[in-house]
């Protein structure tokens, strides 16, 4: 396993992060013993970062990660992430604070590594619309920011973070504020735009290299959705998550299942080959910290794993994608 530092906060963590979400289930869904299992099988494999989450699984995924790791008595890099909805607008700094004591305890922990915003970054809030945050909330006095830095100065958390989903222009004012060390980047073969300038007509939302912008800021970048919800993986038909919405705007998950056939047949690379491809094509980004990956089990532990240091993707390939990326991808979108 090859490790990289978060950004200026001296966290060394694995190339590969091990992703406690929903979609892989294992972490929320599976039985305690496979669950232990699969932690105890990725930490001898040489991962140290765990990322999870109160919304995966209303807590459970916290309440097993915690447990476990007390369990095996052996040291990680945690994040968690709080969700604030519009009940919180009223009072944004004391719902902060009550979001990450009540994580802390599901975890187990008096303290994590790191804490990280979950809600949408928006310019404008829209009532028919999913809830975002705007910056100022985010960035305001009694704001977001300011709960996290009143969590810090009692030692309860370390660094701070948010999800890079939402509004790319709210997203790189978040990121050009300089206030916080790390960000979770929706990046990957079907949308590389966080980390490649994509043609005006291209398909999904353009994050407008916003891994670029962190970087320039000594901000970390964690990948998100480095396998697009299941679409780059030998069983695409069992991927796409729970959420009737896309995570991120223009990658609804029957397109990516499109756009995915397209790369395999472009690329040559089929089952187990496109999963690895993908997890390395997110790794092959200087810039880029840790990939989170989501797994159902230890085989796709190992798999992930084998993709650290495994090396970038050749020029021909990355020809190939970006081929895709100015005609095919934008026709789809």
């Amino acid at each position: 396993m090859q490790y990289r530092t978060i950004g200026k906060t001296g966290l060394r963590v694995s190339e590969i992060g091990f992703g406690c979400g929903n979609n892989a289930v294992l972490m929320v869904k599976a039985s305690y013993e496979d669950q232990v299992k699969a932690v105890r099988h990725a930490l001898d494999l040489g991962i140290n970062y765990f990322d999870t989450a109160f919304a995966y699984g209303l807590g459970k995924s916290e309440e097993n990660l915690g447990r476990i790791l007390n369990e095996l008595k052996t040291p990680a890099v945690i994040s968690t992430k709080i969700r604030l909805e519009a009940d919180a607008l009223s009072d944004i700094k004391t719902a902060t604070l009550r979001e990450i004591e009540a994580g802390l305890g599901r975890l187990q922990k008096d303290y994590v590594d790191l804490i990280q915003l979950h809600t949408r970054v928006v310019t404008e809030r829209q009532q028919d619309k999913r809830f975002g945050m705007i910056p100022g909330d985010i960035l305001g006095r009694s704001g977001v920011l300011e709960g996290f830095k009143t969590m810090r100065d009692k030692g309860k958390v370390g660094y701070f973070g948010f999800t890079g989903l939402g509004d790319p222009a709210a997203l790189h004012e978040i990121v050009d504020s300089g206030e916080f060390h790390s960000f979770q980047a929706y990046y990957n073969l079907l949308n590389p735009s966080a980390g490649y300038s994509v043609a005006q007509k291209f398909g999904a939302l353009d994050y407008r290299l916003l891994i670029d912008r962190a970087a320039d800021k000594g901000m970390g970048v964690a990948v998100i959705r480095v396998l697009a919800a299941g679409a780059l993986t030998s069983s695409s038909k069992a991927g796409g998550g729970s959420s009737p919405e896309p995570l991120s705007a223009g990658s609804d998950y029957p397109l990516d299942v499109q756009r995915a056939e397209k790369l395999k047949a472009a690329l040559g690379v089929e089952g187990r080959a496109m999963t690895q491809t993908a997890i390395r094509f997110g790794l092959m980004n200087p810039k880029v910290s840790t990939v989170l990956v989501g797994f159902s089990n230890t085989t796709h532990i190992d798999e992930a794993v084998a993709c650290s240091g495994a090396g970038a993707l050749s020029n021909d390939q990355i020809s190939k994608v970006r081929d895709l990326w100015k005609t095919d991808f934008g026709k789809l979108g």
